[in-house]
């Protein structure tokens, strides 16, 4: 499902896009995650890319599928809500993180947005909310990002952010031309790989005890609480 490449110190990640984590699909998510955790203990790695090689980075919404709430705390905290599940994976990876991101990105695709640590945009690229009906999805990590106001308007009112306006607001950090897109990620991450190892590593360690100190952590781990309530409600993940 997923493809890993290495090359001067840049990891890229691809996948044909990443939606299969809107729909809770374990398999995918189980793999992706690995590949993260293995790319962020590699020594000859600094810098890891997630890149999407169809037309849109995470196309579509959610499907909600009733099932067991037994299935909602056992194999969807395993792959999505864990520490070591793929966005607890990201957000404190050892490595830089980089999301590529062109066309729709919905659902679990914004969250991973918010994990990671730079995002490169098309500027076709429109960023739904995760909120709605991603569990694990992670509030904290949007008010950091967006600022508070901000994360609570895309949170509440379940609104697309089109390209130019998430780099306004930090949501992402450089918009440019379809066409230019990996050119422009790849001259990023090539920046970051000029960095010692030991300076990266250093600054991620920094970097974590801040996101730590404002409850990023706690609010991982209240996910459940989220997915218990969209079961309740007949909205849980599939």
């Amino acid at each position: 499902m997923i493809d890993v490449s290495i090359a001067d110190g840049c990891a890229t990640i691809t996948a044909p896009d990443f939606s299969p984590l809107s729909t809770h699909d374990a398999a995918f998510a189980r793999e992706l995650a690995e590949a993260v955790i293995d790319l962020s203990d590699d020594d000859y790695v600094k810098v890891i890319v997630l890149r999407a090689l169809g037309n849109d980075f995470a196309p579509g919404t959610p499907a909600a599928t009733p099932h067991s709430l037994a299935d909602t705390l056992t194999t969807w905290e395993r792959d999505f809500s864990a520490s070591n599940a793929i966005y607890q994976a990201l957000c404190f990876s050892k490595k830089v993180t980089i999301t590529e991101v062109a066309g729709s990105c919905a659902g679990a695709g914004s969250m991973l947005v918010l994990s990671t640590d730079l995002t490169v945009s098309s500027t076709d690229a429109a960023y739904g909310s995760p909120f709605m009906a991603i569990p694990e999805s992670n509030f904290v990590l949007a008010a950091l990002t967006i600022r508070l106001n901000r994360a609570k308007a895309w949170m509440l009112r379940d609104t697309v952010i089109p390209a130019a306006h998430a780099h306004e607001i930090g949501l992402v950090n450089e918009v440019v031309a379809r066409d230019d897109l990996q050119a422009t990620t790849q001259r990023l991450a090539e920046s970051i790989t000029r960095t010692p190892l030991d300076g990266i590593v250093m600054s991620k360690m920094l970097l974590q005890a801040v996101l730590d100190g404002h409850g990023v952590g706690r609010e991982f781990d209240m996910a459940d609480l989220y997915a218990n309530a969209l079961w309740n409600a007949g909205q849980v993940p599939s």
